[in-house]
């Protein structure tokens, strides 16, 4: 049972005209625990403490904070204020008011009427008490009357121009960058952890691949989780359907996807105030703008802004902590703009590599995205970026032949790739791998032969020396393979595991002649759902304990509507007598007509109750069902 208070109990019959979605939201944005949730007393009293409080309003901006704590001052008897007085008090426009505190209603709870506002006491009181111990003074005139830092002034020219040299290779790097990353979740997804970010293993197996270090692996995830190229599951990260349709985008159209994200994440008041500043080359002052338009900001919202620069620097939006031109525009124009000003002074791709004798392919540039995707399923990628290097290998070939390649399609497509034509070695590799692909064939027995023999599955070689090294190979002992006769082994596993397991072990296995292709068995390939793509409703909450406290809630709430609001009646006068809270109530007299009466309660039994009437000095019984309104003063 929760300690109410008269600012509780308020504030929880304020919360009754919040719908379910309502609710999941406030819930989320106040990080109140869910499962300490089971009423709206619950959550009004979650969100009246102290601590709930200053998180809220650590993310307010100066603005906002400003407007609450001018209400504060012209309201001490928590009464409301007009909203003309603190558009007056504040020299802005009632237009501005709503807009500040808009944001502080959505956390806040904070009442706005037509023409009134009405701040929760305990915002005030919070206020108060973080201006006395914070560093800064969040009074309300100090909210008011100090002014924003200034911008330095910017770069000459030549130094510009140097900066947005520096801007595009970073800006190609991340791309690169990201991109590697979604092919390295492709192919195997990374697991999560259960207190939240990925498992140490696979963040190293996946930083190798896209070639960064450790510690900047988490500002390229959060980059491209904002871009929805990756998504969580239950328990692993994964690469997303538009993963695969970004990396067929032209590279500045990468980029605007990516930068876009960024963009978005920012939050809307320091967007509109970088965007004002947006300057390409001006001195950057954005610690001391970010101190002065969030004065209450903890070390959450600190933090969160610090990634969102340092992704903006990997993106190219800024450098050296200066706004590129790129970066300007971006905030200033938007993102068109911004990809015209970048693509320039990006490298051009290119569409044709050098083979070499070695068996490896050398891009002299980012190769056309259609081009690399189709050599990457030819050749392995040693190096991906500015010059590209690939490398050809019987395991790579085979895997293409295993994909429909043939010998022809290959060395055609590398013939006009290639500027040195196709080398006798690349040529010969080609033509000796699809020779001896398929040599070992792996397809389903019929029904009566897999009875006969107790399995499932065929492997079948014209080479019988071929079927004495599978039958000793100690690599495949978990396929218990069984040997029928000198070109058969028999197996009671499915023939995509066989298979799988066969193309791991580097053997030329292929599908049965005249069966359907048999998808080698690989780790888990999930794909996410494309931005936009909704999962039914019941899917979507379960198991999400905030939707299910949100549905829990509303429920009660509704329950109590629906019983004329007697058990809700019953439930504030079952908390103002354990507090000691007087009430006021008003009673629906038989005759029809109301009247009004300030109680203070002294029990509650068998669908009524009794209090002592503080105007009368006398205890009066009231049946639940007569009461029509109920309030707690604050």
């Amino acid at each position: 049972m929760p300690a109410a208070s008269p600012a509780s109990l308020a504030l929880a019959a304020r919360l009754r005209q919040y719908d379910e979605a309502e609710l999941a939201a406030l819930i989320r944005r106040r990080r109140v625990a869910p499962a300490t949730l089971d009423d709206l007393f619950d959550l009004a009293e979650a969100l009246l403490d102290d601590v709930s409080i200053a998180s809220a309003v650590a993310d307010l901006p100066r603005a906002s904070l400003a407007a609450l704590a001018t209400a504060v001052e012209l309201d001490p008897d928590g009464r409301g204020v007009a909203l003309e007085a603190l558009a007056t008090q504040l020299g802005v426009s009632n237009a501005d008011v709503v807009a500040a505190l808009t944001m502080a209603a959505e956390r806040l709870v904070v009442v706005l009427d037509d023409d009134t506002i009405l701040v929760p006491a305990a915002v005030g009181g919070t206020l108060a008490r973080r201006g006395e111990t914070g560093a800064l003074d969040l009074s309300a005139m100090a909210l008011r009357e100090t002014a924003a830092p200034s911008p330095l002034r910017r770069i000459d020219a030549d130094d510009i121009a140097r900066l947005n040299r520096v801007a595009a290779e970073q800006a190609f790097e991340c791309v690169v960058r990201i991109g590697e990353i979604t092919r390295s979740l492709d192919r195997e997804p990374a697991r999560l952890l259960a207190r939240g970010g990925v498992s140490l293993p696979d963040a190293r197996r996946v930083a190798a691949e896209a070639a960064i270090s450790d510690e900047a692996l988490a500002d390229h995830l959060t980059l491209a989780r904002s871009a929805h190229l990756v998504a969580d599951t239950t328990d692993e990260l994964i690469a997303t359907e538009t993963a695969e349709q970004w990396r067929s985008r032209p590279l500045g159209d990468r980029w605007a996807a990516l930068a876009v994200a960024w963009s978005d994440a920012l939050p809307d008041p320091l967007r509109v105030e970088l965007a004002r500043r947006a300057v390409a080359g001006a001195g950057d002052r954005t610690a001391e703008l970010v101190g002065w338009l969030y004065p209450a900001a903890d070390t959450l919202l600190t933090e969160r802004l610090d990634a969102l620069g340092r992704q903006g620097a990997l993106l190219g939006i800024t450098v050296d902590s200066r706004a590129s031109t790129v970066g300007a525009t971006l905030l200033s124009a938007g993102s068109a703009a911004a990809t015209s000003a970048l693509t320039p002074l990006l490298p051009p791709e290119v569409r044709q590599v050098y083979l070499q004798h070695d068996l490896t392919i050398v891009s002299p540039g980012p190769l056309a995205a259609e081009l690399d995707e189709r050599l990457r399923g030819i050749a392995d990628i040693e190096a991906a970026g500015l010059a590209g290097r690939y490398r050809l290998s019987t395991d790579s070939v085979t895997r293409a032949i295993a994909r429909g390649e043939t010998a022809d399609t290959l060395t055609r497509f590398l013939t006009e790739l290639s500027l040195t034509g196709v080398p006798q070695p690349v040529a010969y590799l080609i033509d000796e791998t699809a020779r001896r692909y398929g040599s070992i064939r792996v397809g389903m027995l019929g029904a009566d032969e897999s009875t006969e023999l107790a399995a499932t599955t065929s492997i079948r070689s014209d080479d019988p020396a071929m079927i004495d090294t599978l039958s000793v190979d100690a690599t495949l002992t978990p396929l218990g393979l069984t040997r029928t006769g000198p070109h058969r082994l028999v197996s009671r596993l499915d023939p995509s595991l066989v298979l799988g397991t066969l193309i791991d072990a580097r053997y030329p296995a292929a599908p049965e002649e005249g069966e359907h292709p048999i998808a080698p068995a690989r780790a888990s390939r999930r794909r996410g759902r494309a931005p936009g793509t909704r999962l039914p409703a019941t899917a979507a909450s379960a198991g999400d304990p905030v939707l299910e406290a949100a549905r829990r809630l509303h429920g009660a709430t509704s329950s109590a509507d629906a019983a004329g609001g007697d058990a809700w009646v019953a439930r504030q006068w079952e908390l103002a007598l354990r507090a000691k809270l007087p009430v006021h109530v008003t009673v629906r007299l038989p005759d029809g007509t109301e009247r009004d009466f300030d109680l203070e309660p002294t029990g509650i039994a068998a669908g009524r109750v009794r209090g002592r009437d503080l105007a009368a000095d006398v205890e009066r019984t009231l049946p639940i069902s007569s009461i029509a309104a109920l309030a707690v003063p604050e």
